[in-house]
């Protein structure tokens, strides 16, 4: 079931790009205007969950096919308030075999190197018809963390080898994202 969710919103991020793209924005400002925010309310929990919905950090980059952020959040009740974690999701797709050294992820802040833990899941076959792997992986990131790379002037996210850039739209589809905290 969680596949389904992860292909269907990676299919829905790649579609709403290519619409975009028809009418005649930059890949990255087509990033920024197809941002989309959702907010849930699990009444039995008394808890809000607010999540960025996925947005196109990279198209085909070396062995990955792409690479899409999804982070969120979650308080008590419906009253945003700044957690002390940011769930950042990022999820991939891959042409070739990772090897274990393209496990080990990066967060450059400024060209500051930050590594942080992660939980990461495989999604088998992410794109039909193609013998691609799928992952997702799911950043324990502190609050102050997320804050400082909101305000960073540059921003990337390197895979062993490869480096993608999170462009300056993107980064403004995390600063709409922290100003649901407040």
């Amino acid at each position: 079931m969680k596949f389904l969710v992860v292909l269907i919103a990676l299919t829905t991020a790649m579609m709403s790009g290519a619409t975009s793209l028809g009418q005649g924005l930059s890949p990255q400002t087509a990033v920024a205007a197809d941002s989309k925010i959702e907010t849930t309310y699990d009444s039995v929990k008394d808890r809000t969950t607010v999540r960025l919905a996925p947005v196109k950090l990279s198209g085909e980059k070396d062995k990955y096919r792409s690479l899409h952020m999804s982070p969120s959040f979650s308080f008590p009740g419906r009253q945003p308030a700044p957690p002390a974690i940011i769930d950042f999701e990022l999820q991939t797709v891959v042409k070739a075999r990772l090897l274990d050294s393209d496990l080990y992820v990066v967060f450059i802040v400024d060209g500051d190197k930050i590594h942080l833990s992660s939980n990461r899941w495989a999604i088998a076959r992410p794109v039909p018809g193609r013998r691609w792997i799928g992952e997702r992986l799911v950043f324990r990131m502190p609050y102050d963390l997320f804050v400082r790379l909101t305000k960073a002037k540059k921003v990337d996210i390197k895979f062993a080898a490869v480096v993608f850039e999170v462009s300056k739209p993107q980064l403004e589809t995390l600063r709409k994202l922290k100003a649901e905290m407040q």
